[in-house]
């Protein structure tokens, strides 16, 4: 919605089958709403991209995003230890609270950081983009693996980007664009346990819920708090 067809704020829409799936919950729609995005994203980028399994350290950069907290919230469920990243130190506490091993205040230079803290990051689930790609595939141990799936930090290329001296050897780059892909034929919605996820939110296992929750006369405050940076979350609108 909104990416390959309009619709998202109208009242009725048809959208392709393949982008349906029947849940068993008993959160409210707002509550559903919250989820399905950030988690199908996350879960495809930690399980499917990275393979991430437990007991590996998962480094989340752009941690503090709905997607950035939906990744930190199902590797610490899976049993893996992780950095979150964050530019406002004021934000780390909301990471330690959803089980961030350490908070690490993302100045542009991770790697340094993380080998100066004794770190061995087996993975980096990357949320900041292009503008520190050349910095995370540093911050990997050796056959490490690095998933690019957002861009916080612009869509400006990586100038002059050359494999033979940025790409340390036997380390993997994939990336994961969830807008094109996820519901499509290789990627279909059934492979995201949204179910297990949907129980696990219920119970408060996994913080999901949104942080805020707007009229839909409200739009307009619910895009100006959004581009604000403000919202620490998941927001939603509800119609009626």
């Amino acid at each position: 919605m909104g990416r390959t067809r309009n619709g998202s704020y109208a009242e009725l829409v048809t959208v392709p089958a393949s982008n349906v799936t029947a849940v068993d919950s008993s959160l409210g729609w707002a509550e559903l709403a919250a989820v399905p995005e950030v988690y199908a994203t996350a879960w495809s980028g930690l399980f499917g991209n990275l393979g991430l399994r437990p007991g590996e350290r998962v480094l989340v950069r752009g941690a503090t995003s709905s997607l950035g907290q939906a990744a930190v919230n199902l590797a610490v469920d899976h049993g893996a230890s992780v950095l979150a990243t964050t530019r406002n130190p004021a934000h780390a506490l909301l990471l330690e609270e959803l089980g961030a091993e350490e908070v690490l205040i993302d100045d542009g230079h991770l790697a340094a950081q993380v080998s100066g803290g004794g770190h061995a990051v087996d993975a980096v689930f990357d949320l900041v983009g292009n503008s520190v790609l050349r910095d995370s595939l540093a911050t990997v141990r050796p056959r490490g693996r690095v998933c690019q799936l957002g861009f916080l930090g612009g869509l400006e290329p990586v100038r002059d980007f050359n494999p033979i001296t940025d790409l340390p050897s036997g380390v993997q780059l994939s990336f994961f664009g969830s807008a094109f892909v996820l519901g499509g034929p290789d990627f279909p919605l059934a492979d995201v346990p949204l179910d297990a996820i949907y129980a696990k939110v219920e119970s408060g296992v996994l913080s999901a819920r949104p942080v805020r929750t707007f009229r839909f006369e409200e739009i307009v405050e619910a895009h100006r708090v959004m581009e604000a940076g403000g919202a620490l979350g998941k927001m939603t609108v509800v119609v009626g």
